[in-house]
């Protein structure tokens, strides 16, 4: 039976919420396929999931997650449930198969159904909290204007040149809705590393093992700088923001890589 829940007064992009949802599910295993409106800013999304491989023959070809995101930016009415894939239950509109981006990496994953759709549910109310005030109400603006987001950052390592941990800084998401996004970390000192989201490979949480604040939950970022070289700073965040970061991470990549130029 499908679930529903309204969020009010948060100012949402659901076509952004749509992209971090459909990011989720392909990290646990889901083919998925994506409808959208084309107003500014958009009024509806329609993602379609299915399990992959030997999990999909066990559940059903035909049976799918259905998540529809409708409404206006500070009214977004949230429903999942489930329905028959390739079937569009907002719009004569056709649906999209995402390819898989491959580059978010949680630490755990959940496949039984019950627990996911709960996870999922949890997933979703954090990244609209992460996503408060990300859309302009005004159609003019929504296409053009951007969106920084600033987190504080404990340290970061693993990055050419600094020997050490740089202690203290801030790492910032910057979506540009007319330029490639980028990730910048800027540290006390005003040193800077800036990775341009389209060249980012894999974003993941991980766990420090020895040393400086052992357990520490990381994220790390493997992503080829403007030579080509291959390189994968480690960036330490509080415990309770970093899978929305993560999140916010594998935004900007699906969109650069893929989502922007979906209806195009």
């Amino acid at each position: 039976m499908a679930k529903t829940q309204r969020f009010f007064d948060c100012c949402l992009d659901i076509n952004r919420l749509s992209t971090r949802i459909t990011t989720y599910l392909q990290d646990h295993s889901f083919e998925v396929a994506l409808s959208k409106d084309k107003e500014n800013p958009p009024t509806w999304c329609f993602v379609q999931a299915r399990k992959n491989g030997i999990l999909r023959t066990t559940t059903g070809t035909r049976r799918s997650i259905n998540i529809s995101l409708n409404g206006t930016p500070d009214n977004v009415e949230v429903t999942i449930g489930s329905g028959e894939w390739g079937k569009n239950l907002l719009s004569s509109a056709p649906l999209f198969v995402i390819p898989v981006i491959g580059i978010a990496a949680t630490l755990t994953k959940f496949y039984t159904a019950k627990r996911f759709e709960s996870n999922l549910w949890k997933y979703i109310r954090e990244q609209i909290i992460h996503l408060k005030d990300s859309c302009s109400i005004n159609s003019e603006e929504y296409f053009t204007k951007s969106d920084f987001r600033e987190y504080k950052c404990d340290y970061v390592e693993g990055y050419p040149g600094w020997d050490l941990p740089s202690l203290g800084g801030t790492l910032a998401l910057e979506h540009k809705r007319e330029e490639k996004h980028r990730v910048v970390f800027t540290s006390s000192d005003s040193k800077e590393i800036v990775i341009s989201a389209e060249n980012i490979i894999k974003a993941s949480i991980i766990s420090r093992q020895k040393g400086l604040n052992e357990h520490d939950l990381m994220i790390e970022i493997i992503y080829k700088d403007k030579n080509g070289k291959i390189t994968q700073p480690v960036f330490n965040l509080n415990d309770a923001i970093i899978t929305g970061v993560l999140a916010g991470i594998n935004e900007l990549v699906a969109e650069d890589t893929y989502l922007k130029n979906l209806y195009k």
